[in-house]
């Protein structure tokens, strides 16, 4: 086992590349359209209802249909992306806890961007996710409370959410996203070093406090993020060398394509082949479900996904006169939407 937490540190990389690939088009929408401007809302939400909604909508029926639980009997929680609430009632661990906080996120993050000062914004960003998300968590101890109830809640989820807006915002210049010519050959050095010496403190503190305590409760996510933050950087410029050619792998890329639906079925798989298929030894069921994930989603993108994802287009933003939003994924050498499957990597 990675001795860090390999499902955490994902999901926290995700939160940090969905914070920076969504600030920045908000960023872009904000200062094209106006943050009071109908098309900015609605250009945003149905950019992201086509990306989410209906691959999500046809797995939760086909769990539906298949009767698998605890999915089934609780499927209005799931639907109306209140999973991590139902999961910090006391229920079962879910995949789909992470899509709800991004769902959740969505509703009020348009509003902040397209309302906070922009000469403070990256603080107003600081205040109200770093720390909101630790005075959440030490509000709800102080109350008495268990803090594993709610590390599934949006509030307690902030830090790296706000470590990638924050990325964006220093990131968006002259009224561009991914503008990286600070990121000079010195500061990638100090921050390659900050990034090692972070991942370094989470190993070490794993080995000598486990997985509880104050310091996983309070520190932990702040800590695990700047490698987060330097992963997603570095990718969104292009990395060079043998990093360079790993990333740019077609096969890589292809799986980052399709991974929205690997997120979505890869645990519920094993469950539906029981179902139809009855017991089987383990090593014929992982054989078995690794196959069938991979086609089902390969057919999921190809026939499903990436016909209504055509439908964007009539809702990217324009921008004004002087101003040209750039996209990571076609401009220059950055691969960033490549991993992240168009802004929406997940990880178990």
């Amino acid at each position: 086992m990675f001795p860090i937490g390999a499902g955490s540190m994902g999901v926290g990389c995700f939160f940090v590349l969905s914070g920076f690939l969504i600030t920045s088009s908000l960023l872009v929408d904000a200062d094209s359209k106006g943050g009071t401007s109908v098309d900015y809302y609605r250009n945003f939400y149905i950019r992201r209802a086509l990306r989410l909604l209906p691959a999500f909508y046809l797995w939760l029926a086909i769990l539906c249909a298949f009767q698998i639980e605890p999915v089934a009997e609780s499927w209005i929680w799931h639907a109306t992306y209140l999973s991590n609430v139902w999961i910090s009632l006391g229920h079962p661990i879910l995949d789909f806890w992470s899509l709800s906080v991004e769902e959740q996120f969505y509703l009020l993050w348009p509003l902040l961007i397209a309302f906070a000062p922009r000469k403070h914004l990256i603080w107003i960003v600081f205040g109200a996710t770093i720390c909101g998300s630790a005075l959440f968590k030490g509000v709800w101890e102080a109350a008495g409370h268990n803090g594993n109830t709610i590390q599934t809640l949006l509030l307690a989820n902030m830090t790296e959410l706000g470590c990638g807006s924050m990325l964006a915002i220093f990131c968006y210049r002259g009224k561009k996203a991914y503008d990286f010519s600070w990121y000079t050959p010195r500061a990638h050095t100090y921050f390659s070093v900050l990034s090692a010496l972070c991942m370094l403190e989470a190993v070490l503190m794993w080995l000598l406090i486990g997985k509880a305590g104050p310091y996983r409760y309070y520190i932990n996510d702040a800590i695990c993020a700047v490698p987060c933050v330097w992963l997603i950087l570095n990718a969104a410029i292009g990395f060079k060398g043998v990093a360079g050619k790993v990333f740019d792998n077609p096969i890589l890329q292809y799986v980052g394509r399709i991974s929205y639906a690997l997120y979505l079925t890869h645990n519920f798989v094993p469950k539906i082949l029981v179902k139809v298929m009855g017991p089987m030894p383990r090593w014929e069921m992982g054989a078995l479900s690794l196959v069938v994930t991979f086609v089902l989603c390969a057919l999921s993108w190809r026939y499903f996904e990436r016909p209504i994802l055509g439908l964007k287009r009539h809702f990217e933003p324009r921008g004004k006169a002087g101003i040209k939003p750039q996209n990571p994924e076609t401009d220059g050498k950055a691969n960033v939407n490549e991993l992240s499957t168009g802004e929406t990597v997940r990880a178990a």
